[in-house]
């Protein structure tokens, strides 16, 4: 019994219970486990992307096949437009407006939601 009272002693000398600390150190050594049914997943070309904020997937759902193996080409495998375009069998400047008119629309869709 003395050695559990001179280890509890101890322990209270040197170990911090973890409500006394700060929500800024808590986020230090916490972790938030994702698990794949917290995404939707998009793909293409044998590769996926997994998007967890919902808001973002209704609107991914809703382009074409097209726009969204031209997404996930261009941000997952971070092809530029050229390699793009001899993939999808398209020009450079063909890819590379509608790419910018696909990240437009998106934006707009989002910031539209947030207004």
């Amino acid at each position: 019994m003395l050695t559990c009272f001179r280890e509890f002693s101890y322990q209270n000398k040197w170990l911090v219970s973890l409500h006394y600390l700060p929500p800024s150190a808590l986020d230090g050594i916490c972790t938030t486990d994702q698990y794949p049914s917290g995404y939707t997943t998009f793909s293409a070309d044998g590769y996926a992307l997994q998007i967890s904020n919902e808001r973002l997937a209704n609107i991914m759902e809703k382009l074409s096949q097209f726009e969204q193996r031209l997404l996930i080409l261009r941000f997952v495998l971070e092809l530029n437009d050229r390699e793009i375009g001899r993939m999808m069998r398209c020009s450079r400047s063909a890819i590379q407006r509608r790419r910018t008119r696909v990240l437009r629309n998106l934006r707009e869709q989002l910031t539209g939601e947030l207004l």
